[in-house]
């Protein structure tokens, strides 16, 4: 039998107060308590023992003490990078499973990252491409050739190159990954690479025409050696 440390640590307390008084610490359907890691752009970066159903809002500002600097919140990623990313409309959800999917995303791991408005969510789906792209094992055509192209396809507009249309073709690349592989893995490179292009197009048809809103767009000596 496998599993996680999460759940092996939480058996004592729930043998010792029994299974329902432990379900009655968190949400009707998602019962108990979770270790939620919160990192990024707060004043406190911690790993939080909540009730499962607390708020994302109360995690960022009741506990983590709110955005660094005074900034403004710009999105999170509410259960590790293979989750689609949320934006500031969308904090007050309940951090138990069936609410966070609910927006379409997932609780996944609980590793939430925030971030605030310095934040150039182009540079992010380009990170997570690329990290989906080399992490793929390469046995299933749609998750080997869709993860590749979706990072070159990104890191493309990232430097200015392409045309709106690639957007549209990224959205279609992660249609045909999700779900049509052996195992997971292509769905949680799908699930976030859709959710930054869908929320944030804006930010990557101004990548597209040369520049970048929080000005982060790549230097001329990065153009040369991507190019």
């Amino acid at each position: 039998m496998v599993n996680n440390v999460e759940t092996l640590a939480y058996l004592p307390h729930i043998v010792t107060m029994g299974g329902e008084a432990f379900a009655a610490l968190g949400s009707p359907k998602n019962g108990g308590v979770a270790l939620y890691c919160v990192s990024g752009h707060v004043n406190r970066p911690q790993v939080l023992e909540l009730p499962m159903g607390t708020t994302l809002r109360s995690m960022i500002y009741d506990h983590c003490g709110g955005i660094r600097g005074g900034r403004q919140l710009k999105a999170v990623v509410p259960g590790g990078s293979s989750s689609g990313v949320l934006t500031p409309d969308q904090i007050d959800v309940k951090m138990d499973a069936e609410s966070v999917a609910a927006l379409g995303s997932m609780l996944g791991s609980a590793g939430i990252v925030v971030m605030d408005d310095t934040t150039c969510m182009v540079r992010v789906a380009r990170n997570v491409a690329e990290f989906y792209a080399h992490e793929s094992c390469g046995q299933c055509t749609p998750c080997r050739e869709g993860c590749d192209w979706a990072a070159k396809l990104l890191r493309s507009i990232e430097h200015g190159r392409g045309k709106p249309s690639d957007l549209d073709v990224i959205l279609n690349i992660c249609d045909n990954m999700a779900g049509k592989t052996i195992c997971v893995f292509a769905d949680g490179a799908a699930l976030p690479i859709t959710a930054y292009v869908k929320k944030f197009r804006s930010e990557f048809l101004e990548h597209l025409e040369g520049r970048c809103s929080v000005g982060q767009f790549p230097s001329a000596l990065a153009l040369g050696v991507r190019a």
